[in-house]
Formats: structure tokens, sequence, C-alpha cells
């Protein structure tokens, strides 16, 4: 019997919490917090562990499912492919192209290839239909970045683990567990703060 220890980065979020994967004869067998990492330092938030759940789950899905005749088949992604071009056509050319909407979360806004070349595709829908969930928990940043510093993605990030003077305005990092500042375990950044003699400030409009 092979066991082993992998490392990896959580990519549900933006926190990039560090995982232990504990592997068994190239099974997966359970998934901790990676003490050593040098950013979450063993920090992990339930949705990490709660991969495995999602692994050995049996009635994961594993490849495209197309329902013939009542049932649900198995198929190629090329067949996949084919079947969602021809109906994402189909519905545009019936119904406008407003008729087709887009949503980006985690974690496809964090998949290299999605950032790469999702951009391309959705311009080609051409639909005003965009969702995504940063209306949950980022607008305000990219609104003020792009006023303060001319674009939405030139943000700021502070560096929480050396200063000595935290402002926080109209936001929650407690709730956003560190949104937009890749903080894991931001409470505890937070404690530390206030051990070495800084001060949090908070202004709730």
């Amino acid at each position: 019997m092979k066991t082993e220890t992998i490392y990896r980065a959580c990519n549900l979020c933006e926190a990039i919490c560090g995982l232990a994967f504990e592997m068994e004869d190239g099974l997966v067998k359970s998934i901790r917090p990676d003490k050593e990492d040098p950013l979450s330092r063993g920090h992990i938030c339930p949705k990490g562990p709660e991969m495995l759940s999602i692994y050995k789950d049996p009635d994961r899905i594993k490849s495209p499912m197309q329902k013939i005749d009542g049932q649900w088949k198995e198929i190629s992604y090329e067949d996949a492919f084919d079947i969602i071009t021809e109906k994402l056509i189909e519905t545009q050319s019936k119904y406008g192209n407003d008729s087709v909407g887009v949503y980006q979360g985690n974690p496809s806004v964090h998949n290299y290839g999605n950032s790469l070349f999702g951009y391309r595709y959705f311009k080609k829908l051409n639909t005003r239909n965009l969702f995504s969930a940063t209306s949950v928990d980022q607008l305000p940043h990219h609104f003020v970045s792009h006023f303060m510093f001319g674009h939405q993605l030139i943000l700021p990030v502070p560096d929480l683990d050396r200063t000595d003077y935290f402002l926080v305005m109209g936001a929650n990092p407690i709730a956003s567990k560190g949104s937009m500042m890749t903080a894991p375990n931001i409470h505890k950044r937070f404690k530390e703060l206030r051990e070495r003699n800084g001060k949090l400030i908070v202004i709730d409009p």
C-alpha cells in the first residue's frame, strides 16, 4: 500500500488556502489544511474538506449527459459541444441575443483557460445579460478603483501582515473572508494587528 501527501491550493475562492491531500494507492483519503502554507498558515474553511464528499459521491457526473428517450446517457464532449452550439444559435435566432445569459463566479473565474478565452466566447454571444458573483462582494472595490486609479482592475492590496493602521470603509472583511485581499483567516490577521498595537478603524455608512 502506497501512501503519500500531495500539497495543492484550493481554487474555490481567491483565498487559495493550502490543502494537504492524503493519498492511498492513488486515491484521496482525506483533505486537510496545510499547516506550512505561508499564506493560509493552516487555515481552511468547510469548502476545502468537502471536496472529498464530491469526489466520492457515487452520483458525481464525470462526462457530459444527454436525455435520450427519457433516459440519461453519457455522450462525448465533441457531441456535447455540437448540441450546445446548435441550441444557442437556435435560441438566439428565435428570441434574440439577450435570451441567453452568462454567469461567472467561483471557481470558473479562477480557471486559467476560462480567464484566457472565456471573454472572447462571451463577447461573441453579444448578450446584455451578464451575471457574476462579483455583484455580491466586489463591485464597490471596482467602482472605487475605476474613479481613483482609472481602471476597475487596478486594485490596491493592503499588506495586512505588516500594516499598523487599517481603515475599512463600507465593507465587512469578516463576512467576505478578506475578499479581494487574498487573506485567508482574516480573523487571525486582525487579531495579530491588534497584538502589535495597530489600529483597525471601521466606517460603516
